[in-house]
């Protein structure tokens, strides 16, 4: 006979009892007695009550508890929800940021945590499960299906993440991990710990439960790519004096050639810290009313120093082109412009804080829940982009124009006809460089460019819901649902920035000297070290950050040129006002074949949204001569901001239904429609403007906000046959398709300024706006199989494994021809949709030590059908495939104590983007492998 394992999951195996769906449910299963304490205690333990979850639930969902949270590998949320069946994730330095279901992307699902709004200082609506650490939570739910009773907002799936409740777990009950964390491409050690203290009083009425959760992460992200991709006529000797041949040695004399018009290489250092806590207080006032208080609390540090350069590929002077059959540059040599040293500090300080009160009362047939809740959350992103330039220091820059001997350009460092920079793609992901530009000597550095800016953000949400539940157990009537709820947010944004370039000595483009002692070389940092060519390893690294800004401010005459001022243009208020009533019918009865359950309601929302903020006008553009002359820079000329406010509103009807048939043995067919709902970022609404500050010809742009902006609609339908047998396995294929009826789209337009300047053009200007669209449809399946080897002999019996796949065809009925010389089309598929996608898991557990092993692959697809402009000049932008294996183990010393060892990305898998054709690599992203290793403990 199987031994029953030991194991409970790090701070997380207090008391966890299955996540709830609505506050209604909680208060029928209250009434009903129905609450059941579970202790979950191991692999085996959690996927069975995930399967219990899914095959009970009111409408088609998935659902996991306790040990996919808690245990590794999963650190967060979202690297344990990817485990689900039609759930993809995004990353972000490594770890596991944000959620994709069935395609649809981060802001098609609304994220709750309790059934609440959080208060996110990302943009849009998306939640940031790194702000959220496993160590705090029980359990989350994707419902895939919409109700009338649960909160509108997602085109994708309503995720709900519960936190633990004390009176669940009657008693004292403490656990503390404390794990040491080493990512292999930092090559640093990090702490990471967590407790968790949970007693209930007065006979078990009352419960307090206290968590803490600390850690510490240094990541390092190397990464090589493209920007400013352009083009040019193969005819135009100006630009390009040639030779132009193909890869087999033949003439090319006309058609459009793409090139990247700069290669970029980077080495980031990020160090993280985040601090989380969180409060329940439960009262039972007697059988009948519940009251439960829950206080959420997270501080988040993310500050990251880049070292890196970039190489400008995008003035003329193109010579021996070889080009691909795509028509892409993949060698050349040009005359060498200075190469630039690119320095940025990006990161953030955010906190969060959520409050709630819940109360039910139970009155005879009568349920009622009431719930208040309250969310703020602050951060301060910065964005600092420090840019030298890098010339020939062999080069006599004494020598002026007009003195004996000059050579042209000589005073900039740089020798027309002698100085060179080659570079090939023809044999990788990373462009290999060579230049008479020693880009790894301090001595060649000079001044350039300093940007330094970041933003102040602020989201408040004041959450109010009353649900009622009555049960009528009549007929086929069991209950009736109904409801209002109110939401009041404001989300606000203020921009600061500086003077790039200097107002009393100009940086830009006078290649002035700087003090070789405020750099180094990364010539021991294995940079890239996974990725064969000859590219740039060896480059200049700043030594103090602080040091480098004085040097700056020295030379451009102004000590306080840090000194930040407000953009009122890029600054923005954006308030939203939501009035939501419901009615739902629950239903039940029994057929001859089967029997049945299910919903059929309406829920009708109210909208109202405004925004205030300044705009400006350009009053004048012109060309802005260089001491160079490369007569690309401009000269913009603006009013003075002018206040503006604009209102919106929209009022939407959502039916829903729901069924779930049981034909008995373990067989069940559940069916669902609706209309759903998926609103606009709310920075999407607004009425601010972006300005570049330092314009140049080919990269003129302006964005802003659309404050019409109406929601993304569709209509659903999903059908799911599952199959549970007695040994836990369980067998599920789910059918979905969606109609969008209403998309929005980032649209660009490309508007003659008026200017033209010799040798270059026209000036367009590219303006980037959200609107609203027709849009496509998705559908597909799912398949997903849970299976344990319990009819193994002896210890073999301890194997499971668990499996799914997931097909999504996506149509952009709207989507407009592509029509750019050698481009190829993105086609009519939506943005962000994975055709192919799965899940292998595959566990051991026996006798106190568990192991698993899991695999999440998913194929690449299409990020943007037109890429920003700056980026990618408007080409489309796709992601490759990217699969990821992760690795974990632990032992019960005994019931006191677990070891534990784990490995993220035990494969080292990067993160590949590239344009229309996949020789046109955009970015290629290493963080390196994730190991830890740790102890729990409990009493």
């Amino acid at each position: 006979m199987k031994q029953p394992n030991k194991f409970r999951l790090l701070p997380l195996g207090i008391a966890i009892t299955a996540a709830l769906s609505s506050n209604v449910t909680i208060a029928q299963e209250q009434k009903d007695g129905a609450i059941e304490v579970i202790s979950v205690t191991g692999i085996r333990s959690s996927l069975t009550e995930s399967m219990d979850k899914k095959k009970n639930a009111s409408s088609i969902q998935d659902s996991i508890v306790a040990e996919d949270i808690g245990k590794f590998p999963d650190q967060n949320v979202a690297e344990s929800l990817q485990r689900i069946s039609g759930v993809m994730i995004s990353r972000n330095n490594g770890e596991g940021s944000k959620v994709t279901v069935r395609g649809m992307g981060p802001k098609f699902n609304a994220v709750k945590v309790n059934n609440r709004t959080i208060a996110t200082t990302d943009f849009g609506r998306e939640f940031d499960f790194q702000t959220l650490p496993s160590d705090l939570i029980s359990g989350a739910d994707v419902i895939k299906a919409s109700r009338a009773n649960i909160a509108e907002g997602s085109l994708g799936a309503y995720i709900n993440v519960n936190t633990a409740r004390p009176l669940n777990s009657p008693g004292l009950q403490a656990v503390g991990s404390f794990d040491f964390v080493y990512n292999d491409l930092a090559e640093e050690y990090d702490p990471k710990g967590s407790v968790i203290i949970s007693n209930t009083f007065l006979d078990d009425s009352f419960g307090v439960l206290l968590g803490f959760a600390k850690q510490k992460t240094t990541n390092r992200i190397d990464a090589a790519g493209t920007t400013h991709w352009s083009s040019f006529q193969a005819d135009n000797t100006t630009v390009a004096p040639g030779p132009i041949t193909d890869e087999a040695g033949n003439a090319v004399t006309e058609g459009t050639v793409w090139y990247p018009g700069r290669a970029t290489y980077t080495m980031d250092t990020e160090e993280r810290e985040r601090t989380s806590a969180n409060l329940t207080l439960q009262w039972a006032q007697n059988d009948d009313i519940t009251h439960t208080f829950d206080v959420l609390y997270s501080d988040l540090s993310r500050q990251a120093l880049s070292n890196g350069m970039q190489v400008p590929l995008h003035f003329s002077g193109w010579q021996d082109v070889i080009v691909s059959e795509n028509m892409t540059a993949i060698k050349a040599t040009k005359s060498a412009s200075p190469i630039d040293g690119l320095f940025q500090e990006r990161g953030q300080d955010s906190e969060t804080i959520a409050l709630g009160l819940n109360s039910i009362y139970l009155v005879d047939k009568w349920t009622f829940a009431t719930d208040i809740s309250y969310s703020k959350a602050t951060a301060d992103p910065r964005g600092n982009t420090l840019v030298t330039n890098f010339v020939n220091n062999n080069v006599d820059q004494s020598v002026k124009p007009g003195d004996p001997g000059y050579l042209p350009d000589q005073q900039n460092g740089l020798i027309v006809g002698q100085d060179y920079i080659e570079f090939d793609s023809s044999n990788g992901d990373v462009i290999q460089i060579d230049s008479s530009i020693d880009y790894a000597d301090p001595a060649s550095v000079r001044t350039h460019w300093n940007d330094i800016q970041h933003q102040e953000i602020e989201d408040e949400i004041l959450e109010v819901k009353f649900d009622t539940n009555y049960d009528v157990d009549d007929g086929f009537i069991s209950s009736v649902d109904f409801g209002f709820s109110y939401t009041d947010r404001e989300k606000s944004q203020k921009s600061f920035g500086v003077d790039g370039c200097g107002s009393v000595v100009n940086t830009c483009g006078n290649f002035l000297d700087l003090d070789d002692s405020l750099f180094s070389i990364n010539n021991n940092s294995s940079f890239l070290s996974e990725v064969s060519g000859n590219f740039p390893r060896e480059f200049v690294l700043i030594n103090d950050i602080n040091d480098y800004k004085a040097a700056i401010g020295n030379i451009r005459g102004e000590p306080n040129w840090t000194d930040e001022v407000l953009r009122p243009e890029s600054s923005v208020k954006n308030t939203e006002e939501i009035f939501a009533a419901y009615a739902q019918v629950n239903l039940m009865g029994e057929l001859d074949v089967f029997s049945w359950s299910g919903n059929v309601g309406l829920r009708y929302v109210d909208t109202q949204v405004a925004s205030s903020g300044h705009s400006i006008e350009r009053l004048a553009l012109i060309e802005k001569p260089v001491q160079d002359g490369g007569g690309l820079a401009l000269e913009a000329t603006y009013s003075e901001p002018a206040v503006i406010e604009v209102a919106s509103d929209y009022q939407k009807w959502l039916p829903s239904f729901n069924v779930n048939m049981d034909f008995g043995e373990g067989f069940f067919i559940k069916a669902a429609a609706a209309k759903v709902i998926s609103r606009p970022a709310l920075e999407d609404t607004g009425v601010n403007k972006s300005y570049q500050q330092n314009p140049r010809a080919g990269d003129l742009a302006t964005s802003g906000g659309n404050p019409y902006l109406q929601p993304y609609e569709a209509k659903q339908f999903d059908t799911s046959f599952e199959y549970y047998d007695e040994s836990g396995n369980a067998y599920s294929l789910g059918l979905f398709y969606k109609d969008i009826t209403s998309f929005i789209s980032t649209q660009t337009t490309s508007v003659d300024t008026g200017l033209n300047i010799d040798g270059w053009g026209p000036v367009f200007e590219a303006i980037t706006q959200k609107s609203n669209r027709s849009g496509g449809t998705v559908s597909g399946f799912e398949i997903a199989a849970l299976h344990y080897f319990d009819y193994l002999p002896g210890w073999l019996s301890g194997f499971g494994m668990q499996a799914n796949y997931t097909f999504t065809d996506s149509k952009d009925d709207d989507a407009s021809e592509f029509e750019r010389p050698n481009v190829q089309s993105p086609g009519s598929g939506l943005e962000g949709f994975s055709e192919n996608s799965y899940n292998v898991i595959a566990f051991y557990e026996i006798d106190g030590f568990q192991a698993r092993a899991a695999y999440n692959w998913r194929e690449g697809f299409l990020e943007y059908r037109s890429g920003p402009r700056i980026g990618s000049n408007g080409l489309p932008q796709h992601v490759d495939d990217y699969g990821q294996l992760d690795l974990s183990t632990s032992y019960d010393i005994n019931e006191n104590l677990t070891i534990s060892a784990e490995v993220v990305n035990a494969t080292n898998a990067n993160i590949l983007e590239y344009a229309d054709v996949r020789e046109r690599v955009t970015k290629l992203e290493y963080s390196g492998r994730r190991y830890q290793v740790g102890i729990t403990a409990r009493f």
